[in-house]
């Protein structure tokens, strides 16, 4: 089981439902992220809403603007200003000089540049698409091109371009003054900012940051400039689904946000890394097993505790990795090796159970009354099938010379007859709870206590002979009626330890009870001729009855096939025909 489930996950895993799964459970990780407060190195200048209002002016903006808003942040003492706004087209000769200038004398500027794709043929071709010369000559230009995961997620870097820096790489070695860590190439963005958490003000704020802002709300800190516009057209568009979008409360993250949080990851080397697929095998093989195990012995109520268990501790422990330690491990495929055990034990536990209630409805339909089978079906465990030593009340009835009687009579006759007959005392044994063993010809056998425990056997056992003398009275009226010689039926009634189970060959067997109180009920029914009488009842039977029915004593006996004498009672059916 262990391995099945390892392998399959793992399978499943790597295909591409598997990868957008995991991928989801990895959003789903973002839920547990404790809260931080905004980075007070970083500052976002945002080209949003208010500041169409407050400058009156269309998209794009005049690159004078861009040039005012360096040359204020220069003068406030920003360290790094990055522009998440590709400026690869000329606009005027005039701006352009303007802009340019402006990024000469502020020496700290990081533009942004982007890769575009066309198709050629068969071949699919990507280009580096760069601010203008005009601007490289003064500023550096980094690729804020964010990849989209098949679900349209960004949740990783832009891969290695060679000769090329990524724009949030160029910014924060700026800002560092060093030789930034590369993170490995299958590194995941370390989401710190949720949308609009970040440190946010307007761009005409930053134009006039002595109106708007406190002194020095610039000083030594990163600013990004790029646009937050929540109402854009495709041209000013610059909004993303991030691992926050299933969240209540988080939205679209702009692009330059998830800039903003690469600078943070390439400054505290602060990216997230899954486990390799060696220690991930490992890892789902060992939970594997432990799912398995704990599922052996399944029961409905404590395997699903302990698999849903297993799921929490399997989030819990995913959570903390990755809260901790930034490592993503594989929350849902780790679940589903806790589930996945439940399911397949359950539904081999629900298939062994209904085939054993197959098995129990086919034993014991044709013996047991509606109730009881449903009693059974419904509680199988109560049922044991093999031989058991219990005490029950065994009954023998038999049609007093009916041999001679069907000498005198056609067979179809006979089958009419014995079919009412035995139809109408079936009836009474079921409604008394009774289990009918066997037809011996005219003779029924039945038993009490077997399967199911009935602590008053004894008692059912003889109102069933009781209810059978007063029903055949009815039926002797009408069979008279119809032609039919009138029947008289002898019982005999015993209570002692049997072997109750299944009893046969591997191919063919009953369920039954077998011992000497079945020899005695067997003989106490003939000993009815000698007496005179219609039922008969052991010792034992007469002293679980004695205070609920009326019993006469009649002899002490010996019986055939026992060596000592048996005491016997009569059990008055008050039948005046009799």
């Amino acid at each position: 089981m262990a391995l099945a489930g390892g392998v399959l996950t793992i399978f499943l895993g790597l295909s591409p439902m598997g990868e957008l799964t995991e991928l989801k459970g990895y959003d789903l990780l973002h839920f547990f992220l404790r809260p931080e407060e905004p980075p007070k190195e970083l500052i976002i200048v945002a080209i949003d809403e208010p500041s169409f209002a407050e400058m009156g002016l269309q998209w794009p903006w005049p690159r004078s603007i861009h040039a005012r808003l360096v040359d204020r942040l220069a003068a406030e003492g920003a360290s790094v200003i990055g522009f998440d706004i590709i400026f690869s087209e000329p606009s005027s000769p005039y701006e352009d000089r303007i802009f340019a200038e402006a990024l000469r004398k502020s020496d700290r500027v990081i533009l942004a540049s982007d890769i575009t794709s066309a198709e050629r043929g068969a071949y699919l071709q990507e280009m580096v698409v760069e601010p203008i010369p005009l601007f490289l000559r003064y500023a550096t230009a980094g690729i804020a091109t964010v990849p989209l995961d098949r679900d349209y997620v960004v949740r990783r870097l832009y891969p290695d371009v060679p000769g090329e820096r990524r724009f949030a790489e160029a910014i924060a070695e700026r800002y560092a003054q060093r030789q930034i860590v590369l993170p490995p190439a299958d590194a995941m963005i370390s989401y710190r900012i949720p949308p609009g958490r970040a440190g946010i003000i307007s761009f005409y704020q930053a134009l006039e940051p002595d109106r708007f802002l406190p002194r020095g709300f610039f000083k030594q800190k990163i600013v990004m400039v790029g646009k937050c516009l929540k109402s854009a057209t495709e041209k000013t568009s610059d909004y993303y689904a991030t691992p926050f979008i299933a969240q209540r409360g988080f939205g679209l993250m702009s692009g330059v946000e998830i800039q903003a949080n690469m600078v943070l990851n390439f400054l505290q080397d602060d990216f997230v890394q899954g486990i390799n697929l060696r220690w991930k095998i490992a890892l789902t093989f060992l939970i594997a097993l432990c799912g398995s195990f704990v599922q052996v012995q399944w029961k409905p109520l404590r395997s699903a505790c302990l698999a849903v268990g297993g799921v929490l501790l399997s989030v819990a422990v995913s959570s903390v990795v990755f809260n901790r330690f930034r490592i993503w491990l594989p929350a849902i495929s780790l679940s589903s090796l806790f589930m996945f055990p439940y399911a397949v034990f359950g539904v081999h536990a629900f298939v062994s159970s209904e085939r054993k209630r197959r098995e129990l409805r086919r034993l014991f339909a044709q013996y047991l009354s509606p109730s009881i089978l449903k009693n059974i079906l419904e509680h199988p465990e109560s049922v044991k099938l093999g031989g058991v030593k219990v005490e029950a009340t065994v009954l023998f009835s038999d049609i007093a010379g009916f041999t001679t009687m069907s000498e005198k009579m056609q067979p179809e006759e006979i089958s009419h007859l014995l079919n009412i007959y035995l139809t109408e005392m079936t009836k009474i044994i079921f409604e008394q709870q009774g289990t009918v063993d066997k037809f011996i010809g005219d003779a029924i056998m039945a038993f009490w206590g077997a399967p199911l425990p009935d602590d008053d056997h004894a008692l059912h056992a003889c109102q069933a002979a009781l209810e059978m003398q007063q029903r055949l009275r009815e039926l002797r009226r009408n069979m008279v009626l119809q032609g039919y010689p009138e029947l008289f039926v002898r019982i005999g009634i015993s209570t002692g330890m049997v072997i109750a189970g299944n009893m046969g060959s591997d191919q063919l067997f009953d369920y039954t009870v077998l011992g000497d109180t079945v020899n005695v009920a067997s003989r106490l029914e003939g000993t009815n001729k000698e007496f005179g009488t219609s039922i008969i009842i052991s010792g034992p039977v007469f002293e679980k009855v004695k205070d609920r029915l009326s019993v006469r004593y009649l002899a002490t006996v010996k019986v055939r096939g026992k060596t000592e004498a048996v005491r016997i009672y009569e059990l008055p059916d008050n039948n005046p025909e009799d």
